[in-house]
């Protein structure tokens, strides 16, 4: 019986895949065979010119590969091999119909390989043809990429985009160049320029010249004399060989059927990494530029030099500065510049100097991470592109799947949210005040096929509902709160010192039980191989000497001590909200220790724990313990600065409260404020979700605000109510026993834990009543009872780092079932303030409040860590 062929572009990928990694290899050999043709093809042509011998080879085989796989799709009656398909490719010239030649000419010296290509390729039946000629070969060469080489997918940023969302940033540039720049022809104008410097398999450009010629074929225009102008007014980058050789092929294609008269070197589809040079191709004066794409997105870390070309490193040798530095934030928010070690933020950089930093007018239009709408460390970006611009609209796409608020995305396998972004400048004018910035927000609830279908029907950006984003010069790019909010304090200008959690980067010196931390301590020190056992990272080593976090006092390196070395101190940590666990208090066991958080830790210290740099989801805004916080306390992951600690010293003498506030409450209220009880006041007004569900919106800004009410009785009602609250979440106040009970004991250690009917149970243990409200607490995303359980399994949830975390408890004790007990009865408490906490916030609210501008700033001296010498 035969097997049926594919039938999905995914299936013909993976098939491609296989076979043209086998011509890969074969090219690679034969180049590398004495007295090779190839070798001096190699040397020669244009595709390996950035390249050696094995970059041709991979040039070569995906250009082959693809030449093959588009003219069957085409000419499914022909046969599919390469002497044939260049004929049929013959009138088109470019890299594709050379890649051809060449497999053609050298057949000889890699014929096995080639033969099973054109076998595979000859497999496919008409079925499986005609499915993908209907829509799915859209994201062929992202399918064919991921399956040849994934870690090359991802580097290059390779996630091509959807036709719907290439139609909405068309929609966007064309009316923008009719109605702001005077271009009613749109793409169709001879005078409008424009380049996509990603161009992938050629998606945009393609688009362009479909839009263009639509637009003069309903006009009755001269097509054939527009896509002449299309020809040389249509510019296009791309790194990677295999979508390079596509794109040239298929524009040079498009436009030839319209009867163009392409220029004498072909259509400007270049193989080039268009952050090498910071010059774009020459456009003559008085023309529109314009620039359009989906550039690649890729972090790396600060270190890496790899990636960013001109953008981010300059020429040294001529004198010249790197662009990136437009975009880096100051000293006051530098701790967030690896946020613009960003491949789309130097794309975004080259767009913006290519476009609109020349004479004349310009448009740019990107669809990029939207991390930049908003972050701290993004406030330089948005300053220069409200310089540089005359108008910004933003279309957020939203598409976070793994942060506080989820949405779908309109790409295939991206988590990371999204926005299109089209700009433009009509030349020279008044740079003294910042562009206009308009924002509107597909909404979070729809699919992402459904956003898809919003942007595929979109005609005009008028059919959209935008609202103005704030005229300052950092501000972020998304509307001001709704009513008086973006007036209250935030509340890191009440509390000006933050810093970030402990950071271990390993996960064994954390334990349920001190007893499990000696453990682990004693088999590190007795480990065949002590450093794998460690999990050495760059920035630590087992040679690396230490500190004493607790003391401050010298320690040798882990190498020398002996087998029976004694164990280091052991703290309390705040693990996750809600969730104390014990650690190994060594500065040489973990990467970033945060030793100003130690030197301050102290029996009155309290700390909240936050999101500052990204939005906050259901739960409370804020948590607070009274150990050091782990860098991701709050929800367990995305941890920043977000560590707000009440005093800067350990004695609990010098407050973490901006100089002067106090005396502002004092002379309002006739009384005097305590630190404390303004502590208590603001964890009573934010640290409760209905908070959070209140001021939704207003929490995409990151950063949570404090409305600070001008009533002195409901400043005392809500401040108690946060004092309770903190002692309860700082397990310092006994949680008075609430209505959970051990109904069957927990004995060996338990393998999984469920939840139905008011029932918790755990291995062979139960506790009940446990109510559907408790069972559902979430910080953010973070489920509470679910996290702490989880980590308290016989396999425990979560990466491991080490052998040493395979050591686990033997049992379940009396203590971790007092503990989860006194959790329940918490969060029983705690759900019971909450009501309390959403009542008074509403009264707060609709009374009177204390605008920002009539508190003292903070200085940068109160921002700084404190130098508190150690015990």
């Amino acid at each position: 019986m035969r097997r049926p062929g594919p039938r999905s572009s995914r299936e013909v990928a993976s098939l491609l895949a296989g076979r043209c990694r086998a011509l890969r290899d074969a090219l690679r050999a034969a180049v590398a065979a004495p007295n090779s043709r190839l070798r001096t093809l190699a040397d020669e042509w244009s595709l390996a010119a950035c390249g050696g011998e094995a970059e041709f080879a991979e040039a070569l085989a995906q250009a082959i590969a693809y030449g093959l796989w588009t003219d069957r799709l085409e000419h499914p009656d022909a046969a599919p091999e390469v002497a044939g398909a260049c004929a049929r490719l013959g009138e088109t010239p470019g890299p594709l119909l050379r890649a051809l030649r060449a497999a053609t000419e050298h057949r000889a010296e890699i014929g096995a390989a080639l033969e099973e290509l054109e076998a595979t390729i000859a497999g496919l039946d008409e079925a499986s043809l005609a499915a993908l000629r209907e829509g799915e070969g859209a994201y062929f060469y992202e399918e064919f990429l991921a399956a040849y080489d994934g870690r090359l997918r991802r580097e290059a940023g390779a996630y091509y985009t959807p036709k719907e969302v290439v139609h909405a940033q068309i929609v966007a540039v064309r009316e923008l160049l009719a109605r702001e720049l005077g271009a009613p022809l749109g793409f169709a104008a001879p005078e409008v320029v424009v380049i996509d410097p990603a161009c992938g398999t050629g998606v945009y450009p393609l688009a362009i010249v479909a839009d263009a010629l639509r637009g003069v074929r309903e006009t009755g225009g001269d097509v054939a004399a527009c896509a002449s102008r299309l020809g040389a007014n249509l510019v296009a980058h791309e790194v990677l060989a295999g979508p390079f050789a596509a794109a040239h092929a298929r524009l040079t294609r498009a436009l030839q059927v319209a009867g163009a008269q392409l220029p004498a070197a072909g259509v400007r589809v270049r193989l080039r990494d268009t952050l090498v040079r910071a010059e774009g191709e020459d456009v003559a004066p008085g023309r529109i530029r314009v620039c359009i794409g989906n550039p690649p997105y890729d972090r790396r870390e600060l270190t890496e030099s790899d990636r960013g070309g001109w953008i981010r490193h300059g020429d040294p040798e001529r004198g010249e500065r790197p662009l990136l530095a437009d975009f880096l934030p100051d000293a006051a928010v530098g701790k967030h510049a690896k946020n613009l070690y960003n491949a789309y933020v130097y794309f975004w950089r080259w767009a913006l100097r290519w476009s609109c930093e020349q004479a004349g007018p310009g448009v740019v239009c990107l669809i990029t991470p939207s991390s930049y709408l908003r972050g701290p460390g993004f406030a330089a970006m948005r300053r220069r592109l409200r310089a540089v611009l005359d108008a910004l609209w933003i279309v957020d796409l939203g598409g976070d799947a793994l942060g506080p608020r989820r949405s779908a995305n309109v790409f295939k396998n991206i988590r990371t949210p999204v926005c299109i972004a089209v700009g433009g400048r009509r030349g020279e004018g008044d740079r003294s005040r910042p562009a206009g910035v308009w924002y509107t927000r597909l909404a979070d609830g729809d699919s992402g096929e459904q956003k898809l279908r919003t942007l595929g029907a979109l005609q005009s950006l008028r059919e959209l509902e935008w609202g103005r984003a704030p005229d300052g010069w950092d501000a972020p790019f998304v509307p001001g709160a709704a009513g008086d909010y973006s007036d209250w304090p935030r509340l890191v200008d009440l509390f000006p010192w933050q810093h970030a959690g402990a950071q271990w980067k390993r996960t064994w010196p954390i334990a349920e039980t001190p007893e499990l931390l000696e453990r682990r301590w004693r088999a590190l020190l007795q480990a065949d191989d002590r450093a794998a056992a460690f999990r050495e990272t760059e920035a630590w080593t087992i040679a690396r000497p230490g500190v004493a976090l607790l003391a401050g006092t010298p320690l040798p390196a882990l190498a020398s001590l002996t087998a029976d070395a004694p164990m280091p101190p052991v703290a309390r940590i705040a693990w996750r909200s809600l969730d104390r666990r014990w650690c190994l208090a060594d500065g040489r066991l973990g990467d970033r220790l945060r030793p100003a958080l130690w030197r301050v830790q102290g029996p009155s210290q309290v700390y909240l724990t936050t999101l500052l740099s990204s939005g906050l989801s259901r739960g409370p805004a804020v948590m607070a313990c009274g150990e050091v916080p782990d860098l991701h306390h709050f929800r367990g992951s995305f941890g920043d600065k977000g560590v707000i600690p009440l005093w800067r010293d350990r004695a609990a003498t010098q407050a973490n409260v901006t100089r002067g506030l106090l005396n502002v409450l004092m002379d309002m209220f006739s009384r005097t404020v305590t630190v404390e009880e303004l502590f208590a006041y603001v964890y009573g007004c934010v640290g409760h979700p209905g908070y959070v569900e209140s001021l939704r919106e207003e929490l995409a800004e990151p950063g949570p605000r404090v409305p600070l009410t001008r009533d002195e009785r409901l400043f005392t009602r809500c401040a108690a109510v946060g004092a309770e609250l903190l002692g309860l979440h700082t397990y310092r106040v006994r949680a008075r026993d609430g209505a959970a009970r051990c109904m069957a004991p927990v004995r060996a250690m338990p393998e999984k834990f469920s939840y139905a009917d008011e029932v918790l149970t755990v291995g062979e243990g139960a506790f009940a009543p446990v109510s559907a409200a408790v069972w559902a607490y979430e910080v953010s995303g973070l489920k509470v009872v679910q996290s702490w359980l989880a980590g308290r399994m016989l396999q425990r949830s979560g990466r491991t780092s080490s052998p040493l975390d395979a050591l686990r408890p033997d049992l379940w004790s009396e203590a971790l079932t007092q503990e989860l007990l006194e959790l329940l009865w918490v969060l029983e408490r705690s759900l019971v303030l909450h009501r309390a906490q959403a009542q008074l916030l509403a009264e707060i609210v609709a009374g009177g409040v204390v605008s920002a501008s009539e508190l003292p700033a903070p200085t940068e001296a109160e921002r700084c860590e404190p130098r508190t010498a150690p015990l």
